[in-house]
């Protein structure tokens, strides 16, 4: 009987062993090529959206590039490395938020930016990774169930940081940034009565919000309801993304077909209402596929969070996985009006550099909260 394995057996232990080497690399490859393709697809799209110009696309190749080297390094990092500094990470955001209220950059329509020359970003952008991160490391410091203390101290430093948004004037984002901080807040036990009354705090305070919304403010929200009363103004941008939608019917208009988008008809088409270019130029089947992509990743991400072992591992990668899915959901509802302009880009494909290495740099805690667990 000769001394060498079976064919078959090679075969396998050599797939095997090339397939722990890639986890070991990847370590969630499925993940990560399940971003990858939605990176590379968003590209191929913001060529077709921007008038097919390769500037704004080398661009965001390059945020691309340092968010998925950002992405790999975090990912080899232990959680007992960052944990506690995650939770102090608050802090700068704070401060950028105050500094871009009393010096404003220049040469911007509202005062959200700061400009360093060499990079110019919006602090809200961080706040919404750093404050919910922040909030899972500040409820799991310690193996006992938060106090009353942790949850005023949680809440109020979500409240302030809304506060100063609104401020910026910007109401979309201060709604998600308070969204985006209260998911950790309410994935680590809050008092489900406690929410309850909280919601009907501000249901009941709803005309005073109301009353003191800029009118700019007023009108989207005036628009979400009746879209056809100012067709040639609040209302152009729902109305020509849904009819680029339309008309996009099962198969597209095929890439760089569209003629909403390439006669400039749907305006941020290439950042708030890149979907719309989806819709025309791919059809139903694009905007399926595209969902298909964006299930596998948020399955991932949840199953991480499934089998954790630690409970800042558990909160952490379940509100990345929920603020990810909000942000689909917002940016979606938003293109085809039934929720009002906001101003959220679309995950990982709309323009934009500061939310590219934002979503990458949250994908690399997760991986990095999964290369510790054995399943």
């Amino acid at each position: 009987m000769s001394g060498k394995a079976p064919l078959d057996y090679q075969l396998n232990t050599s797939f095997g062993s090339k397939r722990d080497t890639l986890s070991k690399v990847l370590i969630d490859p499925i993940l990560v090529f399940s971003l990858l393709s939605v990176l590379v697809f968003g590209l191929f799209v913001l060529f077709s959206a921007n008038g097919q110009l390769t500037s704004m696309v080398f661009r965001q190749s390059i945020y691309i590039v340092i968010g998925l080297l950002l992405m790999f390094f975090i990912s080899r990092l232990d959680q007992s490395v960052y944990k506690s500094f995650l939770m102090h990470l608050f802090w700068i955001g704070l401060i950028l938020l105050i500094w871009v209220l009393l010096f404003p950059a220049e040469g911007y329509k509202t005062d959200r930016w700061v400009d360093l020359g060499f990079i110019s970003f919006q602090p809200s952008e961080v706040l919404r990774l750093l404050l919910p991160l922040a909030a899972a490391s500040y409820l799991t410091r310690s193996q006992r169930r938060p106090s009353v203390k942790d949850w005023c101290i949680v809440l109020s430093a979500i409240l302030v940081s809304s506060f100063l948004i609104y401020l910026q004037p910007d109401l979309g984002t201060s709604l998600i940034v308070l969204a985006s901080g209260c998911i950790p807040v309410f994935l680590a036990g809050f008092s489900l009565l406690a929410i309850f009354i909280l919601i009907a705090l501000i249901l009941i305070s709803s005309p005073f919000l109301w009353a003191n919304l800029t009118p700019y403010m007023q009108q989207r929200v005036i628009t979400l309801f009746n879209p056809e009363s100012d067709l040639l103004g609040a209302g152009w941008n729902i109305s020509q993304s849904k009819t680029a939608i339309g008309s996009g019917g099962f198969m597209g208009k095929g890439y760089l077909s569209g003629t909403q988008s390439q006669l400039d008809f749907i305006p941020e088409s290439h950042s708030d209402f890149i979907f719309s270019v989806i819709g025309e130029e791919f059809g139903f089947l694009g905007i399926i596929l595209l969902f298909l992509v964006y299930g596998i990743i948020l399955y991932r991400v949840f199953k991480i969070a499934f089998n954790s072992s630690t409970e800042f591992s558990r909160l952490t990668v379940s509100t990345i996985g929920f603020i990810f899915l909000i942000y689909i959901l917002i940016n979606v509802s938003m293109t085809v009006g039934t929720l009002p302009v906001v101003g959220l880009p679309l995950p990982l494909i709309s323009q934009g550099g500061t939310s590219i290495l934002i979503h990458l740099v949250a994908f690399g805690f997760v991986l990095s909260m999964k290369k510790r667990e054995t399943w």
